[in-house]
This record gives structure tokens, C-alpha cells and sequence, in this order.
């Protein structure tokens, strides 16, 4: 007995409707939005560090006080400058430094970067509907340090990620993919071995800190969609900008793969990836209750 298209569409748009409703109440949960809170400010605190550290420092010509005042009414706070860094190991160790204490702050399963959160949903460790709302916490975390920035010095262009001058457009795409790779593997390293609670932020610190000694003086190393979308929204300048987010999206979705199937094995056949499956999207009141963030 074959069902008409109307019980069909009718049954199809119940089962929707069903699932959207059990996807409000998991997204209204308090977990969920305390978790939505922390991805914001532990982005806006990493981002307002690291790109404020390397990109403001005293301006020599602002001295007397009227010329502090007639700062004040153009926008700019007196005394600093906007400049673009130098010294890539400088740039390296404030990112690195700057990501540690920020997660350290705000705890260490906040993952302060789109790609991350990416990785951990490929792999079942988060539903979509929770990346989604990590992503965008922390993409507004990077527009409101860019915002901060453009308070400070009216002027945040040289927080801009672009692609250096002789680079070609899919070199840039494989650094940034690179970079991304090594910082997710180990991300998601850190996230399976016990390790004190301090340790873990310092290691995905340093690996943000290599991954600006390879990328800095090719892209300016974004590895972070956050990191390269706030100034970019702030200057409204996307130039090149899908760079960084295929790269860093295509180095996150590798690492997810290589370290589940091939470093760290979870699955050993189809079946018991699609239980885990089963066991995350869960599509029943009592058991959506019980099933772990």
C-alpha cells in the first residue's frame, strides 16, 4: 500500500518540525548559551591582546595636551599609532601567549577559533547547530577587538590578513591550510590525553605561535577565520579574504580526518560511526534530556 503525496509532504514537514523544535530547546539550553558567552569573550580577550600588542605603539608626535583634545574630537585616543610589526617573532610569541591566557581565562574546552569548532563537529564531538552558534560568537569576538582596535588608534588596515606581494593565491591557500592543520591535530590532541589544566592551553599556544613563524611573512598567518574576519569588516575590505577561510577550513576538516582515522582510530567499521552519529543527534525529548552537550 503506497502512502499519498500528501500524507508524504505531511509526514516529511512533521518530522521537520519535530526536529527544528528539539534544535530550539538544545540551543536555548543554558549550557549552550553559557558556552555561546565564552566563545565571545574569550575570542574578543585573545583577539584584543595579540593585535593590540603587536600593532599599537606611542606616538612621538603626540605631546602637548590641546593636541591630545583635538585627538580626542577626531576619534582617536592620543598617543598611539596603528603600525604593522616588524619582527615576526614577536608577532609569534604575543599570539601564542595571547591564545593561552585567554583560554586559560575563560577554560579550556572554549575553542576561541571557527576551524576548531569545525573539526570537533566533523568528528562528532559537537552538534552542528552548537558549531554554528561557536562560530558565530566568535566571529562577532573578532569584530568587536577590531571595533576596540578602531577606538584606540582610528585605524586598525594593518590587522588586516592579506596575501604578501609575490605570493600566488593557492600558496597562500596551502600555508594557511598547513598552519591550520598542525594547530587543529594538536587541539584535538590535547582534547583525548589527561593533561593538568594549564598544560593545554600552553600547547595549542605554542603551536599558534610556529604557525606564525611559517605563515606571518607569507599571509600575515590568519589560521583563524575570526582573527582575519573582525578587521576585515571593520576596514570593509575583502580583498582575498575566502583565503582565509578555505584554507584554515580545509587544514581543519584534514586534521579531523587524520586524527580520527588514522592517528587516533575511534571507529573500527561504519557501524560504530554511525551509532556515535546516532547517539549525538539524538531526536527524542526524554532522550535529548539526557544526552551530553
Amino acid at each position: 500500500m503506497f502512502c499519498s503525496p500528501a500524507h508524504l509532504i505531511s509526514a516529511v514537514m512533521m518530522f521537520v518540525s519535530r526536529c527544528l523544535r528539539l534544535i530550539l530547546r538544545d540551543v536555548l539550553n543554558p549550557s549552550c548559551l553559557h558556552h555561546f558567552l565564552l566563545e565571545f569573550v574569550g575570542t574578543t580577550l585573545f583577539l584584543c591582546i595579540s593585535l593590540s600588542a603587536v600593532l599599537i605603539k606611542p606616538d612621538p608626535g603626540s605631546t602637548a595636551s590641546s593636541n591630545n583634545q583635538s585627538h580626542l574630537f577626531a576619534g582617536v585616543l592620543p598617543g598611539l599609532v596603528a603600525v604593522s610589526p616588524t619582527c615576526p617573532l614577536q608577532v609569534a610569541l604575543v599570539f601564542g601567549l595571547s591564545v593561552a591566557v585567554a583560554a586559560l581565562c575563560v577554560g579550556g574546552a572554549a575553542h576561541l577559533n571557527p576551524a576548531v569548532s569545525i573539526a570537533m563537529a566533523l568528528t562528532l564531538r559537537l552538534r552542528l547547530w552548537r558549531a554554528a552558534l561557536h562560530i558565530i560568537a566568535q566571529l562577532l569576538g573578532g569584530v568587536a577587538s577590531a571595533a576596540l582596535l578602531m577606538g584606540l588608534t582610528g585605524n586598525v588596515t594593518p590587522a588586516l590578513n592579506q596575501v604578501s606581494s609575490g605570493v600566488r593565491l593557492h600558496q597562500a591557500v596551502i600555508v594557511e591550510m598547513l598552519v591550520t592543520l598542525q594547530l587543529v591535530l594538536v587541539v584535538m590532541v590535547t582534547a583525548e590525553v589527561p593533561m593538568s589544566a594549564a598544560a593545554t592551553p600552553l600547547l595549542v599556544g605554542l603551536a599558534v605561535s610556529l604557525g606564525h613563524l611559517v605563515a606571518v611573512k607569507v599571509t600575515g598567518c590568519g589560521m583563524n577565520p575570526a582573527r582575519s574576519f573582525g578587521p576585515a569588516v571593520i576596514t570593509l575590505n575583502f580583498s582575498n579574504h575566502w583565503v582565509f577561510w578555505v584554507g584554515p577550513v580545509m587544514g581543519a576538516c584534514l586534521a579531523a580526518l587524520l586524527n580520527d582515522l588514522l592517528l587516533q582510530q575511534r571507529w573500527c567499521c561504519a557501524g560504530d560511526w554511525w551509532k556515535e552519529l546516532k547517539q549525538l543527534y539524538v531526536l527524542t525529548d526524554k532522550q535529548q534530556q539526557r544526552a551530553p552537550p
